[in-house]
């Protein structure tokens, strides 16, 4: 018995454990998201390379120092022709003493340092690699900001397949109960076929509503399960379509990318413009030579050290134009960015306005939808009434449930643009970044 129950519990132990992730509102789901989401980490990512980047380019005003060394075997040395008169006066013009310079081994080590006192290019890099940095930052808020949207637009489509599932829920249950009802008549003979038939018609079209918002719910929670990069479990708490609350509109990371774009491009413009200026540098030289008759030995060997220092100056003259050109172009940019820019200010503000407008026109839609579907569910629940009392006819009863139904799709479409208008509010209001 110990054996068998050692057993059981082993199968439990190895069986898989699914982790569940339970949101209360698409704000929860948005801070999960910043940390599990894969294109907000690609955005990271990028900032933390563009940080980098930035002491790169502070890194060229350091001064670069280098060293080298090199070991040289000479087998045989060349002779040299020296004149003999350089040695002997009376000698004969034409003649020559064979004489031979150097030692076979030298052994050469020298030091480098170079440093710009002026070069603009430097410069115009390193405030460069600022903007970019700050662009960099920015495409986080705007990744965050589109990501968002994608996680607002399948919660709130959760949630409208939730009410529809609701929906659909009583429907079923009331067409479940005409059904029957129909049934018992046509089987006594009271009502036609073709009423028969149209119940039955209607019960399985609510039993299709029902098993198609189920499906939408699932499927909602996979597409979720994507976003969030997960995948465990996710439990949604259900929630009912409460009013936001305006607030101010915070900046759009649109127009703060055309800004910082903008002042890039009138950096990479100066830049063009300072290729003119000449660059300034200091250097300094060490070297020293060893040089011997015998390898690695250097008892008798001589020691040949020198070093200098100096200023170097690089004057620009010509280079085909290239410079011009360059200017040029790098205005013609400045001047699109700058037209960027204020296209996208311009485009912000009246997106702003338009889904400001958008969503109190949702809001009072909504509000009379609600009102005018309680008026369809009483003329239902009415209906049912009067068919029990046999005051209406069966056809008349499915008329009024084919009218609520009709009006439950003009509900759900207005809670649909309620939703949508609801998030891009918050979106473009609530401080999210």
């Amino acid at each position: 018995m110990k054996m068998i129950l050692t057993g059981i519990l082993c199968c439990f132990c190895a069986l898989p454990v699914s982790a569940q992730l339970s949101f209360s509102s698409v704000q929860d789901i948005w801070k999960y998201a910043d940390a599990h989401n894969i294109q907000i980490t690609s955005a990271n990512a990028s900032d933390k390379e563009a940080t980098l980047n930035v002491r790169q380019a502070k890194g060229a005003l350091l001064p670069t120092v280098s060293a080298n060394g090199n070991y040289t075997d000479n087998i045989k040395l060349q002779s040299t022709l020296i004149p003999a008169h350089l040695f002997d006066q009376t000698a004969p013009d034409g003649t020559f003493y064979e004489a031979t310079f150097g030692k076979r081994y030298n052994y050469n080590a020298a030091a480098n340092v170079q440093l710009d006192l002026i070069n603009t290019k430097n410069w115009f890099a390193i405030k460069t690699a600022k903007l970019d940095k700050e662009i960099a930052n920015l495409n986080i808020q705007k990744t965050k900001r589109d990501l968002y949207e994608q996680l607002a637009n399948i919660y709130y489509s959760y949630m409208l397949a939730n009410e529809a599932e609701k929906l659909s829920l009583s429907n079923a249950a009331t067409m479940d109960t005409v059904f029957s009802s129909v049934l018992r008549k046509y089987n006594d003979g009271f009502v036609s076929e073709v009423t028969m038939n149209n119940a039955a018609i209607n019960k399985e079209k609510a039993a299709k509503n029902l098993l198609t918002a189920t499906q939408n719910k699932l499927l909602q929670l996979n597409n979720l399960q994507q976003l969030l990069n997960t995948g465990d479990s996710i439990d949604i708490s259900e929630q009912n379509a409460t009013p936001y609350i305006p607030q101010p509109f915070g900046t759009d990371p649109d127009v703060t990318i055309a800004y910082e774009e903008l002042l890039k491009s009138q950096a990479q413009w100066q830049s063009s413009k300072a290729a003119y200026v000449p660059t300034l540098s200091a250097v300094y030289q060490y070297n020293r030579l060893i040089s011997t008759d015998h390898f690695m030995q250097f008892s008798n060997s001589n020691d040949l050290p020198s070093q200098y220092w100096g200023l170097r100056l690089s004057v620009p003259i010509f280079s085909g134009n290239s410079r011009h050109y360059n200017v040029q172009k790098a205005k013609i940019d400045m001047e699109l960015k700058q037209q960027q820019y204020q296209s996208a200010g311009l485009q912000s503000q009246l997106t702003n306005q338009n889904i400001l407008i958008s969503y109190n026109t949702a809001f009072k839609d909504l509000e009379k939808a609600k009102g005018i579907l309680a008026m369809y569910r009483n003329n239902d629940t009415h209906a049912t009434q009067l068919l029990d009392e046999g005051t209406i006819s069966i056809d008349d009863r499915l008329r009024y449930y084919s009218d609520m139904i009709t009006n439950q799709q003009e509900y759900l479409q207005s809670l649909s643009d309620y939703f949508i208008q609801s998030y891009r509010l918050q979106i473009r209001t609530v401080n999210i970044y």
